[in-house]
């Protein structure tokens, strides 16, 4: 079972996403802060990263500069979220951006596309 690491500080978004991944087969570790999101990928080496653009804190975009500094996370996928894309004006060095509200099917299609796992058949 792969792990995907969810990293947001907003707790109802956290608590749905971590259910409709544990639905999808996926094992799920949630950090509230880029912090505590860096201390858990360093423990535990998810197959993903999901992380808010826009939190206390670090925030998105250094927390994936952040990541890219650890040898054994420099490969992991990463995604980044932002209920505001247009305030993102870094170059990308994650691998996907997700617009919130997030699509369930565009989500889960999202995370099989960056795990190369084959499409669900549900």
């Amino acid at each position: 079972m792969q792990t995907i690491l969810l990293v947001d500080d907003d707790l109802e978004i956290l608590e749905a996403w971590q259910r409709l991944l544990r639905m999808n087969g996926y094992s799920v570790v949630t950090a509230v802060d880029e912090r505590a999101g860096l201390a858990a990928a360093k423990e535990i080496h998810p197959a993903l990263i999901v992380t808010d653009q826009s939190m206390p804190g670090m925030g998105g975009v250094e927390f994936c500069r952040q990541l890219k500094l650890v040898p054994k996370l420099a490969m992991v996928p990463v995604v980044l979220t932002s209920a505001d894309y247009k305030s993102i004006s870094a170059t990308p060095i994650w691998d996907e951006f997700w617009q919130k509200p997030v699509p369930t099917k565009a989500m889960i299609a999202s995370i099989e596309r960056l795990l190369a796992r084959p499409s669900s058949p549900f």
